[in-house]
């Protein structure tokens, strides 16, 4: 519940309705990832990931921005689209969001430039801040304690690796949405170099890896399917033996 003071988080649906003529897909790099199957519809595809597969009948992709809000802000701005505060507030979420607040690479001077004139508009960082960063649920705080707890040092302490299991989430009361980004917190750690998490799910394990500038971990996801940016990638790979797929990632992270 952490972004339910945007404007029309209430209306948010996680199916789509039964008929519909035009869907809007943001930040998604692949029609797969939708999780959707294809229809009689028309896609419009806006993302900034250069691994976007340009599934859409019409596809506003720029690879070079930092974020999906970003793009998004471009287009209404080139359309003279005049943007009120309450949709600024969102599209600086969007941005801090998807920049891990401006850790994450690929950041430019343009996109200080877009958030000065959201601020200008009334959006308060502070804020905005206080509401994503502050507002946890106990269960997550839980979870990064497990974390904190258990994670391991591997490649002469440039990588380190946690592995949060089923058992774990349900001993925290965590769900998968909870882990989003804690394994940034590894990276936070003296000479570590890259941080990876697997999640182990139903079937399959969830991977995400950061890093810092010296180290590409796009291209590890890319390996899997999965997508991403230098400092910061995800993927899905389908084996429930975690120790063998962190084994077999780590190696992979060596070898960049």
């Amino acid at each position: 519940m952490q972004f339910n003071f945007l404007d029309g988080f209430s209306k948010i649906q996680d199916k789509l309705p039964k008929s519909f003529d035009l869907l809007i897909s943001c930040d998604c790099s692949s029609f797969d990832r939708l999780g959707i199957e294809k229809g009689d519809f028309e896609i419009v595809n806006i993302d900034h990931h250069k691994s976007n597969e340009y599934f859409g009948n019409i596809n506003v992709v720029e690879p070079n921005f930092s974020s999906a809000g970003l793009v998004v802000y471009i287009l209404l701005e080139e359309n003279k689209v005049k943007i009120p505060k309450k949709s600024a507030i969102s599209l600086y979420t969007s941005i801090v969001e998807d920049t891990g607040f401006f850790r994450y690479g690929g950041i430019g001077s343009y996109t200080f430039k877009v958030v000065s004139k959201l601020v200008e508009i009334g959006v308060n960082p502070e804020s905005v801040a206080q509401k994503i960063k502050s507002n946890e649920p106990l269960c997550k705080v839980r979870l990064r304690a497990f974390m904190l707890s258990n994670f391991e040092l591997k490649n002469d302490a440039k990588i380190a690796s946690i592995i949060i299991t089923k058992e774990a989430l349900k001993k925290s009361g965590a769900t998968r949405k909870d882990t989003k980004n804690i394994v940034y917190e590894l990276l936070d750690i003296v000479n570590v170099e890259v941080a990876l998490m697997v999640l182990e799910l139903d079937g399959y394990c969830k991977i995400s890896l950061r890093s810092n500038a010296l180290k590409d971990v796009s291209k590890i996801s890319k390996v899997y399917g999965g997508g991403g940016h230098k400092g910061a990638a995800g993927f899905e790979v389908y084996e429930t033996d975690y120790k063998k797929i962190e084994k077999e990632i780590i190696k992979r992270i060596e070898s960049l």
